[in-house]
């Protein structure tokens, strides 16, 4: 498990660095696709061995899919209630990755943007009774979220799942300064993202809701928009070169990354 972990964590990196490239053209005008999975997807299969690295993903993915089952059903005491729901909800997250990006491999079908699902999504729950109520619920969680991650990162709390003992001094400093931009900027987006459904719940509104390019594409739009998409954007690749030092680097428990 161990293993197939830190393969995973390779194809986390080569996702956020595409996204975050994506990023950076969208702020400078020259993004071809958009800054989300699909568009990281597309971006990656029109280059040089870009279908190779696609497999990489669609077995990364399933091995952190596999890595977070592992955690979600340890016997282990040392994984609490909350770690054990958090676990779950990634491992949702990475399964949907490895569905989207093996149809794209296999059928050629582009998942959907990120802002389209989002919609789509945040419409069916709201013709449920009671779903606006979910809605509105579901994005203070996002919300939540998003401010643990840039919280972690601004603490420097992701070292603690690092072996900062095994790592150079310079590869020590890198971890800390890639961790601290990544995670700041991951959260960002992340309370983009809960910010829009909370709007979305409010004005009962699913055209409200937004994905990872949408909340990209309004960073663009805001005073000085170019340069705090490119600062996010960037944030974004740190957190992809940061999961290549946690395929290396990553602290395990009984065999199991952290």
């Amino acid at each position: 498990m161990e293993a197939a972990a830190r393969f995973g964590f390779v194809a986390r990196g080569i996702a956020y660095l595409a996204i975050g490239i994506i990023g950076f053209m969208l702020a400078i005008g020259t993004a071809e696709h958009e800054p989300d999975g699909g568009g990281a997807l597309a971006a990656i299969a029109s280059k040089p061995l870009g279908y190779l690295l696609l497999w990489i993903l669609v077995f990364g993915f399933a091995a952190l899919v596999a890595w977070r089952v592992t955690q979600v059903a340890s016997a282990r005491r040392t994984y609490s209630g909350g770690h054990r729901l958090y676990a779950a909800l990634s491992g949702i997250v990475y399964a949907l990755a490895f569905l989207g990006t093996l149809r794209y491999v296999v059928h050629g079908r582009t998942p959907k943007p990120s802002d389209a699902i989002a919609r789509d999504l945040t419409a069916r729950i709201l013709s449920w009774d009671g779903g606006q109520v979910v809605v509105l619920l579901l994005g203070l969680a996002v919300i939540a979220f998003g401010i643990w991650q840039t919280v972690r990162g601004l603490r420097l709390e992701f070292v603690d799942d690092l072996r900062m003992g095994w790592m150079t001094h310079g590869s020590r400093q890198a971890a800390i300064w890639l961790g601290r931009i990544g995670y700041v900027a991951r959260g960002v987006v992340v309370l983009g993202i809960g910010l829009a459904a909370v709007v979305a719940a409010l004005n009962y509104d699913p055209a409200e809701a937004k994905g990872v390019d949408a909340v990209l594409r309004d960073f663009a739009e805001m005073p000085f928009g170019p340069w705090l998409l490119i600062l996010v954007a960037l944030g974004l690749m740190a957190f992809g070169a940061l999961s290549f030092l946690e395929a290396k680097h990553r602290r395990t428990y009984g065999g199991v990354p952290v």
